[in-house]
């Protein structure tokens, strides 16, 4: 289904039209007359402008794109390096040896890119071919096996470290280094392919010699010799049609897959691979026009921000049938989910959208990660428009947590970044000290929680509470990891409430009351915590070391027993410093000591001025709530100082 979902989707864009085609960074052009006559001083410089409107090298342009693997000895046609083009080592900038018995790749590829261009001039008479091989006659010679460009524009200096580099002198004055440049060549002020003409006569050519290399396959001895049989297509259905023996194009821009590879690979070394006779993609028969249909389509998705998610080592495409703008949706609610944006989309999530379409409308998604050459498919789904949207709504109801209002270095980091909370980037790092090592599992689990409906495993509770609490014993609470990231608790409320069983309290966005006693250890512990904060700040005593959470967090939440026999003594002790600090220090005291009792009476108590009777261990669930239970009453205590603070301001407004 995957594959035959991606080919209706290059059918409809009509993708394989232009499978010979390809966007490439082009950087410098060299110029030449129609007689191959280099003009002006220097190659020309293509830029394109930043996002701060400033200049950079290299132009996304159409070009042709290369049949099959573009693996050693082997060259693109009519843009390439340097070393390609001109015969000269981009990086030392000697000359390239290209005869004898072992020749290096570099020299292949210099032989293959002219050969190339010979082809094209034989089989299309263009003026502009004819001007690349004067161009290489007047320019390039060849001396004894040994490649000598003679070109003017080239020029060696040094660089910083005084190692010299290869650069070209540019027709505005400038020098370009050539590493990691592409070049190709204009004649007469026109470059001499220009894809977005279809009806070129290059282009066609092109299209025609693409289709010729790219669905044949190299023998033993590098001859393109082995054509595909006929037979029935597996994808459409079709009988007596060419089979790909491989499935070409490349795909590009997978995690852990630099050069690119495959969904669906053979190997003829290896008999596992091959039954009954057949070789290479008779095993799995699909046609070449399919074959690279659903490789381009597929190409097109994860190219597009719009239609694709990257979260560590995975990537998720996403796409409708039929509404194209589905896919800029779903991007901009899975990538940077604006609070407003989805405030909105919670309270009408049908707003601008035909339902009626949404219910009939297929809407797609893969998950892909790579692996030893190969691309892997984690996780591939397929549903309505409708029931996508829905479970998104579901999916940001049930992330949906206070903030801790707060001006801490971390929050305005944040906030200066720009990633929102609710980014499934953001949720997937709160398993994890650092983003590259989030697991190709966490993302799928994230994906399908949003996208389907699902609840992600309670085994991430570990993870999540280890990262936090790492970050309340190791960590400054200027930290960004400190409790005021909503990432983490937003998806800890999300996992607990969707493993939620019978007996279980449901978590609310804000602090609830519940009889949840490890939800309650939390809300205390945090009332510990600000009653700590605010008897040293009354007393002018700054805290050295420790405080309660970071002494006590991880018992309490464990094997709250014995930390809270502590705790209650050691809270008594600062409420007597809270009510020695004057008249404010007795109200605070007054007003801590209240909440105090609120929370303690939810617990079984012996007696009245006994401590409560604390529970001897919570499990990893219970953990999580307790975790929920801090965080909550801390977002509860952050608000009540801010009102004040507004509340005390507008009153000395009021007066003045």
């Amino acid at each position: 289904m995957l594959l035959k979902a991606l080919y209706d989707l290059a059918q409809t864009r009509r993708l394989f039209e232009t499978v010979h085609l390809q966007v490439r960074t082009v950087h410098l052009l060299i110029p030449i007359d129609s007689q191959g006559v280099l003009l002006g001083d220097g190659v020309v410089p293509l830029f394109t402008k930043d996002e701060k409107g400033k200049d950079r090298l290299g132009r996304a342009l159409t070009m042709p794109r290369f049949p099959g693997e573009n693996n050693g000895g082997k060259s693109l046609f009519l843009a390439d390096s340097c070393t390609t083009i001109l015969g000269v080592e981009k990086d030392t900038g000697e000359d390239l040896t290209v005869e004898g018995k072992r020749i290096d790749n570099a020299a292949k590829s210099f032989l293959h890119f002219w050969q190339r261009v010979g082809d094209a001039e034989v089989a299309t008479k263009l003026a502009e071919l004819k001007a690349l091989l004067e161009f290489k006659a007047r320019y390039i010679k060849i001396s004894e096996g040994v490649v000598h460009p003679a070109v003017p524009f080239l020029d060696i200096r040094p660089n910083k470290r005084g190692v010299p580099e290869l650069g070209a002198l540019t027709s505005v004055g400038t020098w370009e280094h050539l590493e990691k440049a592409t070049l190709t060549f204009q004649v007469d002020g026109r470059m001499v392919f220009d894809g977005l003409n279809r009806e070129h006569p290059l282009t066609r050519y092109w299209a025609c010699a693409f289709r010729e290399e790219a669905f044949t396959s190299d023998d033993d001895f590098g001859d393109k010799t082995a054509r595909s049989r006929k037979g029935l297509c597996m994808v459409t259905g079709q009988q007596d049609v060419p089979i790909a023996r491989s499935h070409k194009p490349k795909l590009l821009h997978i995690p852990n897959l630099s050069s690119g590879g495959y969904i669906v690979s053979f190997a003829t070394e290896c008999p596992s691979f091959s039954s009954y006779g057949f070789e290479m993609g008779e095993n799995a028969p699909v046609s070449e026009e399919v074959a690279a249909s659903y490789a381009l389509a597929l190409q097109t998705l994860l190219d597009n921000e719009n239609t694709s998610v990257k979260l560590g080592p995975s990537k998720l495409c996403f796409w409708a049938k039929e509404e194209v703008g589905a896919g800029d949706f779903f991007a901009q609610m899975l990538n940077r989910p604006d609070p407003r944006a989805v405030a909105d989309f919670i309270k009408a999530p049908w707003s601008g959208v035909d339902r009626n379409l949404a219910k009939n409308d297929a809407f797609y998604s893969v998950t892909l990660a790579g692996n030893a050459g190969r691309v892997v498919v984690r996780h591939w789904m397929q549903q309505t428009v409708e029931a996508a949207r829905e479970n998104l709504q579901e999916w940001f109801r049930d992330l949906e947590i206070k903030p801790i209002r707060s001006s801490s270095a971390g929050a305005k980091k944040r906030e200066k970044e720009g990633v929102p909370p609710l980014a499934v980037f953001r949720l997937a790092c709160a398993t994890v000290r650092d983003a590259k090592d989030i697991k190709t599992d966490v993302a799928a689990q994230l994906y399908r929680a949003a996208l389907e409906g699902t609840a992600p495993s309670l085994a991430l509770l570990q993870p999540i509470l280890s990262e936090f609490h790492s970050a309340l014993v190791e960590d400054s609470k200027e930290n960004s990891r400190y409790p005021d990231n909503e990432s983490r608790f937003a998806l800890l409320k999300l996992i607990l409430n969707r493993n939620r069983k019978e007996s279980d309290p449901m978590i609310e966005t804000v602090v609830c009351e519940t009889n949840d006693a490890a939800y309650n250890c939390g809300r205390l512990l945090a009332i510990f915590d600000a009653l700590q904060e605010d008897s040293n700040r009354m007393q002018g005593v700054r805290l050295e070391g420790p405080g309660v959470v970071e002494r006590y967090y991880g018992t309490a939440s464990s094997a709250p027993n014995s930390a809270f026999g502590i705790l209650w003594r050691l809270h008594q002790h600062h409420l007597r410093k809270l009510n020695r600090a004057g008249e404010r220090g007795r109200a605070a005291a007054l007003a801590i000591e209240g909440r105090i009792a609120g929370i303690a009476r939810l617990f079984c108590q012996p007696s009245s001025g006994l401590p409560p009777e604390f529970p001897r261990t919570f499990t990893l669930v219970e953990q999580g709530r307790f975790a929920l239970g801090f965080y909550q009453e801390k977002a509860a205590s952050a608000d009540r100082k801010v009102d004040a603070m507004k509340a005390k301001a507008a009153q000395k407004q009021t007066k003045e």
